[in-house]
């Protein structure tokens, strides 16, 4: 275990190697207290813990393999937003079951208790003091509850764009960096802690309705009326915010306006068309069909966006797809399913399951109809489209 102190600042680091006990990562973080009780791992496992950050605010991982590990955790001062990017990881809370699997950010509030058992997990986590952010939903003109501060789970409209992890790789060197303390580090925190007040809906507030459910109906009625081209009062007018409202929680939540994020949007949804174009569809009508109606200023805006032209894109995607006249209807199917979740740690096993044959059985009808294996189509899918950069700590956490 490794450990330093500037102005509260902090980096420690647990592992098996260098013979620090497992409980200990419990015992020696929370000052000896209960927070972590009946804390287990089975021989075999290999693990290392790391803690980076100040009373605040700060970042850990976990990468356990091996074996399993498991434990209760009690209530604690601080709540923790985490992401697994490998493995899988199982919490019994007192009302309810949750498994989480590699995906999307959970939370678990700072009041409720939990069991866990995890195996073979890469876990990247946020923790956040209560006051923390308290202090900072106050400041917002939040209405904050006087009991415990509980959250529910982010809508999958506001999950799917990735806010607190975009933030969290594009701050990471400077909270990694023992040298930014006292304001400056405040003032990171304080840009995390507001991410996760504006995305995660706060329980318990009356009739008064969290700002993060304002984003959702934002963001979904923008996705299902993408191809009218609303405008900023009528989205504004849908979620329930004031213009001003709506431009400022889409500024410090998404790093982006309304009028901007819409046409992103409307360029994501040209891409997947072209991506999964039949026949002889061209990039104009595809295009047209999501109000871009000038060519030239299509195409910067999508190279702008993809690095490519768009009909780059057709073409890398039509030579990546076999002919539909020499494939199977189990081998479609598997197709569909790796180009609906290209952007997901995709598994032979699961891409199997989806098309409804063994992974062996998966493997020989791709080589025999596709001429490659089902992996190596999904590296020429995802060649062919937008890249997402899988990180710790140090970057998508």
């Amino acid at each position: 275990m490794s450990t330093s102190s500037t102005n509260g600042f902090r980096r420690l680091r647990f592992t098996d190697g260098d013979g620090t006990d497992y409980a200990r990562i419990f015992s020696a973080e929370y000052n000896g207290s209960d927070l972590g009780s009946d804390t287990f791992v089975t021989d075999g496992t290999r693990y290392e813990y790391t803690i980076v950050g100040d009373d605040d605010v700060t970042l850990r991982t976990m990468r356990s393999e091996g074996g399993r590990r498991g434990g209760l955790i009690g209530p604690r001062t601080d709540h923790v937003v985490f992401w697994l990017t490998r493995g899988r990881l199982e919490m019994h809370f007192a009302d309810r079951t949750r498994v989480i699997e590699p995906g999307s950010p959970y939370i678990a509030s700072a009041s409720e208790a939990y069991r866990f058992a995890s195996a073979d997990t890469v876990y990247n986590g946020l923790h956040l003091s209560d006051s923390f952010l308290r202090s900072v939903g106050e400041e917002l003109g939040y209405r904050m509850p006087s009991g415990p501060l509980l959250f529910d789970q982010q809508d999958a409209a506001v999950a799917q764009q990735e806010p607190l992890r975009r933030l969290v790789q594009d701050l990471a060197p400077a909270l990694l960096d023992d040298r930014v303390v006292g304001k400056m580090r405040t003032a990171l925190n304080r840009r995390l802690a507001v991410v996760v007040l504006d995305t995660f809906p706060i329980r318990n507030r009356g009739e008064d309705v969290p700002v993060a459910n304002r984003l959702r109906d934002a963001v979904r009625y923008i996705e299902a009326h993408a191809q009218d081209r609303p405008s900023v009062p009528d989205i504004a007018a849908a979620c329930g915010l004031s213009q001003r409202g709506l431009q400022d929680v889409f500024a410090r939540t998404l790093g982006t306006t309304p009028n901007r994020f819409l046409r992103d949007h409307r360029l994501d949804c040209v891409r997947r068309e072209l991506l999964r174009a039949p026949g002889d569809d061209g990039v104009t009508p595809i295009a047209r069909r999501w109000g871009f109606t000038n060519p030239g200023r299509f195409a910067a805006a999508y190279r702008d966006r993809f690095g490519e032209d768009p009909a780059a894109t057709l073409r890398t995607s039509r030579a990546a797809r076999p002919e539909a006249g020499r494939t199977s209807w189990r081998v479609r199917r598997a197709i569909a399913y790796i180009t609906e979740h290209a952007g997901t740690d995709l598994t032979v096993e699961a891409i199997a399951a989806a098309a409804g044959v063994r992974p062996r059985r998966l493997q020989q009808l791709f080589q025999e109809e596709c001429g490659q294996s089902p992996m190596a189509y999904v590296r020429s899918v995802r060649d062919a489209a937008p890249r997402n950069t899988e990180a710790g700590i140090g970057g998508r956490a």
